[in-house]
């Protein structure tokens, strides 16, 4: 009669070939965490198959020699206990924290190692498990810590797991906690029915629970098509550059694609998108990749003298899609533009590479061509992460810094104001170009906080040199359109202008007339520009004339003053249509009542005429560069 009950270990293994059945019929996008997770499969299943046989060699001992007797037993619980070691690689790959990954390995080996040893051992040490004279199954002095060395490697998962549980959703978090939860109430449920073995069923339970919270592979896949996104195009470029593989990206830019937006509307756009990947998929299997609505990539794992795979991506999309969009059929011929990229020297990143991409131009369909100037093209993205680095460490380290430029008030003849200007100087690159770094540091999320560092600098400037005891009415200080999407932009300025004694009416605030204020919402800028003018804080819209929907903002946003960018200056000085135009400018902007500043003096020739033009103030080189604060204040006092 058997001492144990197997029905459970029987659904364990049955569940778990139920779940690797899903896993293989899915398109699995290959990664280290699922290569872990299929590990965890495989074990599960061969631990719940060989606890069956171990019911029995411990039900009926005579019917076998000793030694399978402690074979089975001993793979069982090797099997078994390494399932806690597996879900800590598990979880340690799921969060990905680079400092404790070393240490995550020493301690799954050693937990391993010493699993290993104590079971190795116990057919002569009987330290784990033996069988005694009347071959009875007996349990060790040590078996113990064979549950607390699994207890803990599953409590040290959770801890890692606990350190970046925001990055997750409940689900996975409760996915994970989940281990801990159901091995306790298994073996809570175990004392209380030692016939019936349950453990190898809840962990079966457990991966169905894993399976579905982080190992969805529409994760990896473009929209509800087998092909493969950008996010696994990335991470298959790191793949490459890891192992030194040289390869050829086939990326496809579909050249009529603007042409078919207008034809059958963004959704139906959407949807050819979906059939063109699915048919690359089918055609290139795991090597097809949708890197966005209209651009999509082949890679070659090897080069390649010929143009074979680029010849087939033509002969691929030459048969027209049919689309029914309401009720309607369409034949829609997408017209691909291919560029084929060798990889040989360069050890590019996933990211690199898709900006790449993503720089490429449409020329001529059905063209391919050949792309030898990979270098020259990962000049300017590797430039520019090497400056948001840099960014980054000023912000760290505080290495930017506020330079002042006097501005000339025409009717007084004083400097009575300047413009706040901010420098990144790195102490190992050094000085870095504001037009380089701050449309990187606005495009990366960084300019908010650029744009606080500088405000709370010109107001403890203000403060520690009393400004006004110089003659200063107001420092102007840029405001990014980036800034202004963030709700608490009114109240955190507000705040430190009152940190410091700072009146409203002793700044002025400079937002730039660009087309990035289209895109970041004028009725928002409106908004948060009419509380602060509301408050006293006045406004000077910057580069007046730069080549945007200059009127618009000069009539529906609360400015003051308006400022006209140099170009249109140096051009007026070389040619009398220029001229012509500037002065026009002038009077326009004077006729709405907003006074002016004209950037980029630099004669007096050019003073002169401004001047007499009418213009309020005047601001460049002919007067002084941007100074920092202890020369600006020099300046100024000698000025006066």
């Amino acid at each position: 009669m058997l001492l144990y009950y197997p029905q459970y270990c029987i659904a364990a293994a049955a569940a778990t070939i139920v779940l690797l059945i899903m896993y293989f019929m899915k398109r699995n996008y290959s990664t280290k965490r699922n290569l872990i997770f299929l590990i965890m499969m495989v074990n599960n299943l061969f631990a719940s198959s060989i606890n069956i046989a171990t019911f029995y060699t411990i039900s009926f001992p005579d019917n076998y020699p000793l030694w399978i007797g402690y074979l089975v037993n001993i793979l069982y619980l090797f099997s078994y206990n390494s399932m806690a070691v597996l879900f800590l690689l598990y979880v340690d790959s799921v969060t990905r924290i680079s400092r404790l990954r070393n240490t995550i390995r020493i301690i799954a080996s050693a937990i391993t190692g010493y699993n290993l040893l104590l079971l190795s051992t116990s057919p002569w040490t009987h330290f784990a498990i033996y069988f005694d004279e009347n071959l009875i199954y007996k349990h060790g002095p040590l078996m113990l810590t064979l549950y607390i060395t699994a207890f803990l490697a599953v409590v040290i998962a959770n801890i890692l797991f606990w350190l970046v549980r925001k990055k997750f959703n409940f689900y996975q978090v409760f996915s994970i906690t989940g281990f801990v939860i159901f091995v306790f109430a298994g073996i809570l449920f175990q004392l209380n029915h030692p016939k019936y073995v349950i453990n190898n069923f809840v962990c079966s339970m457990v991966l169905f629970f894993l399976y579905t919270a982080f190992e969805n592979q529409a994760y990896y896949l473009y929209r509800d098509t087998p092909c493969y996104n950008l996010r696994a195009f990335i991470k298959t470029i790191h793949q490459m550059k890891k192992k030194q593989k040289h390869y050829v990206v086939n990326s496809i830019k579909i050249a009529n694609f603007e042409n078919i937006v207008h034809q059958i509307g963004r959704a139906g756009s959407e949807l050819l998108s979906e059939r063109i990947a699915e048919r690359i998929s089918q055609a290139f299997g795991r090597s097809a990749y949708c890197i966005d609505a209209d651009s999509f990539a082949i890679i070659e794992d090897n080069i390649k003298n010929d143009v074979y795979h680029s010849e087939k991506i033509v002969r691929c999309l030459e048969e027209s899609f049919p689309l029914e969009i309401d009720d309607v059929l369409y034949e829609i011929t997408a017209l691909p533009a291919i560029f084929r990229i060798p990889v040989t020297e360069e050890t590019i990143e996933g990211h690199e590479m898709a900006e790449i991409l993503h720089g490429l131009r449409e020329r001529d369909s059905q063209k391919i061509t050949l792309v030898s100037d990979l270098s020259q093209r990962l000049e300017p993205i590797r430039r520019e992460k090497e400056v948001l680095r840099i960014i980054d460490k000023a912000l760290q380290e505080r290495n930017f810094y506020v330079y002042y430029q006097p501005i000339l008030d025409v009717s007084s003849g004083k400097f009575i104001s300047s413009e706040a200007l901010v420098r990144l100087i790195d102490p190992e690159h050094g000085f870095i170009s504001p037009e380089e770094f701050i449309p990187i540091a606005e495009r990366h999320g960084r300019i908010n906080e650029i744009g606080k560092f500088v405000f709370q600098e010109v107001c403890r400037f203000m403060r520690d040199t009393n400004i006004a005891a110089f003659g200063i009415h107001y420092i102007e200080v840029n405001l990014s359109p980036a800034q202004c999407q963030h709700t608490e932009l009114v109240d955190s300025l507000v705040q430190i202008m009152n940190d410091y004694g700072i009146t409203p009416n002793q700044l002025n605030l400079e937002i730039t007339e660009t087309a990035e204020m289209e895109s970041h919402g004028m009725d928002k800028i409106n908004g948060i520009m009419q509380q602060l003018h509301n408050r006293g804080v006045t406004f000077s819209l910057d580069d007046f004339g730069s080549g945007f929907a200059a009127l618009n903002y000069l009539i529906g946003l609360p400015v003051d003053i308006v400022k006209i960018d140099k170009g249109i200056l140096w051009q007026a000085m070389k040619d009398s249509t220029s001229m012509t135009v500037l002065s026009y400018t002038i009077k326009m902007i004077k006729d709405v009542g907003r006074k002016i500043v004209v950037e980029g003096v630099e004669t007096e020739e050019m003073a002169a005429i401004l001047k007499e033009s009418g213009c309020d103030y005047l601001q460049g080189y002919l007067y002084s560069k941007p100074l920092p604060g202890e020369e600006y204040l020099k300046f100024v006092s000698e000025a006066s």
